[in-house]
């Protein structure tokens, strides 16, 4: 069955909450995955949904995959130390697919374009990024506008606020609804002081849904979704808090720490460059969305809240699904570790009898222990199997 809706990174934050409000609306959609098993797992209700397992640099089955749909949803992401080499790549993989099928891609955007300003964001406002993280986005835009202004495709690109609600496993968001369950102090980066906004996921999703419905996008248009200001984020924080029934403590780490962190954490390295947005309020003006769609409700906070803490009691790092997929992991882990040394002392035993009877494989017996004496080292084996998975790309 065709889907209206192709979804690349349907397990992320924005992907997965776009896939449930598409389940909501009554459409259907494919779903580009990592891991398929992974994947239907995290969604439980695989209704109106086809998984497909695959690569975004994939283009062949991109554009397999792309026929008859209406939406391609680029939501494909990597860690931020990788942003400027790998998503150029897959964003030409998506423009390729949508040229081949007609399609419009979607493309979730932030405010990471515009740098520090002290004026609310418009849809028309010209990028100024001051972050490594805001020029690579800027250019990912520009490359769908090119591509659109040339009549290869057509885009939909929506700008979100700050993002949180369930699914939303990024080191920012998770550890406040993880820590809030388990009535530790709920974290936060350099400033808790200023008003920000804040988007909830599952509007955002809703919103998209609504967007794709009209009938009068431009061939390449831009929707800002700003979700809800928030006074501070100490307050925001204090309210989770009291969702959650637990005592109000946060944790800041000054922009200090952040910056030595970042000297051996390169995820850090680029948050800390993003510092100006944790010292300033930085607002996408929303208007347009608003007088498009003035029937359209937010989730109120409370309820957005109590959800997200359900999620996370369900799918967190200490619920009970993910004590299980870990001990699962050990279990293959060791399993393969086992079957790993036990090829390995048969491949030495068949390599002994055969210097019985010819003399020149005993030349091999230093390098098989050698190899063995690493594999067998932890550190050692635990670097060759980073190195392994590097170039492998497994």
């Amino acid at each position: 069955m065709t889907s209206k809706y192709l979804i690349i990174g349907g397990t992320g934050a924005i992907g997965y909450s776009f896939a449930k409000a598409i389940q909501e609306a009554g459409e259907t959609a494919t779903l580009l995955v990592r891991n398929r098993r992974k994947a239907v797992d995290l969604f439980g209700d695989t209704s109106r949904l086809t998984f497909v397992e695959g690569d975004v640099n994939d283009t062949a089955l991109l554009k397999s995959l792309a026929e008859g749909t209406s939406f391609i949803f680029h939501g494909a992401n990597v860690s931020y130390e990788h942003w400027a080499a790998a998503m150029p790549v897959m964003t030409r993989s998506v423009i390729e697919a949508a040229e081949h099928a007609d399609a419009t891609v979607i493309f979730p955007g932030n405010n990471y374009n515009f740098g520090r300003i002290d004026k609310p964001i418009s849809e028309i406002t010209p990028f100024n990024p001051c972050a490594p993280l805001g020029k690579v986005r800027a250019g990912l835009e520009r490359m769908l506008q090119q591509a659109t202004d040339r009549g290869r495709i057509r885009t939909l690109v929506v700008r979100m606020a700050e993002i949180w609600g369930p699914n939303v496993t990024n080191k920012q968001i998770a550890p406040i609804f993880e820590n809030a369950l388990k009535g530790k102090a709920l974290p936060w980066l350099i400033s808790a002081d200023t008003p920000q906004q804040l988007l909830y996921a599952p509007d955002a999703g809703r919103a998209m849904v609504a967007l794709t419905n009209r009938g009068d996008l431009r061939p390449y248009e831009v929707y800002n979704l700003g979700g809800t200001m928030v006074p501070t984020i100490r307050s925001w924080l204090a309210e989770i808090a009291d969702v959650a029934g637990k005592p109000a403590k946060i944790s800041v780490a000054p922009k200090m720490m952040v910056r030595i962190l970042g000297l051996a954490i390169p995820v850090m390295r680029e948050v800390a460059s993003l510092a100006y947005k944790y010292e300033t309020s930085v607002i996408l003006n929303d208007d347009k969305f608003a007088a498009a769609h003035p029937k359209f409700q937010q989730t109120p906070m409370r309820s957005a809240i109590a959800e997200t803490l359900y999620w996370f009691s369900k799918n967190g790092s200490g619920s009970e699904t993910n004590r299980k997929s870990h001990r699962k992991s050990r279990l293959d882990g060791a399993v393969n570790f086992a079957v790993d040394n036990m090829a390995i002392a048969l491949f030495a035993a068949i390599l002994v009898l055969l210097a019985g009877t010819f003399p020149a494989f005993e030349a091999f017996l230093p390098y098989m222990l050698v190899a063995a004496g690493i594999y067998w080292t932890p550190g050692l084996h635990s670097l060759t199997k980073r190195l392994r998975t590097r170039f492998t790309g497994s």
